[in-house]
């Protein structure tokens, strides 16, 4: 074996290599402990036989990894406002092969659709022009604070 200088021009293989090495965790660990949590909920298209999309979030409090980690980078005023008892919607991927066909609002409706929550919170792309990014803002969601995390803003939803 040899160690390497790579880069972009290795994306196709930077990228099998993610996501083999990190699909088992997130399978395995993530996952498992994100459904555990109060107010989980996860929905799935299917085109056929085959799993094309799918969306999930639960009950967001503090003492999790990510509300802790927002809390340390917003405003108190902003923390009490929107922090603790809010729905968290974790993740949102649709096959590309299966984008631009309204799958992703399908599924993001179908995630908030009837939940109890007063507000839900995610992060998303500071790149205003993302399809997931359009996707929130048609949505109604609004940047509630920038750069969270490298690269990504604070959204929030007022739900009721």
């Amino acid at each position: 074996m040899e160690i390497v200088p790579s880069g972009p021009a290795d994306a196709a293989e930077l990228r099998k290599v993610y996501t083999e090495a990190f699909r088992e965790q997130w399978r395995d660990d993530t996952l498992p402990t994100h459904a555990a949590r109060a107010g989980f909920k996860c929905r799935a298209a299917w085109d056929g036989d085959e799993m094309v999309g799918f969306t999930y979030g639960y009950t967001g409090d503090f003492g999790q990894w990510w509300t802790d980690h927002i809390a340390a980078r917003v405003s108190p005023e902003l923390s009490r406002e929107w922090l603790g008892g809010h729905f968290e919607l974790v993740e949102l991927a649709v096959l590309p092969s299966h984008e631009r066909r309204g799958l992703g609002t399908a599924l993001h409706d179908a995630l908030l659709d009837g939940l109890p929550h007063r507000v839900a919170l995610l992060t998303a792309t500071d790149d205003e022009n993302a399809p997931a990014r359009r996707l929130y803002d048609r949505k109604g969601w609004r940047v509630l604070a920038g750069e969270v995390f490298d690269g990504a803003v604070l959204m929030g939803l007022t739900l009721r």
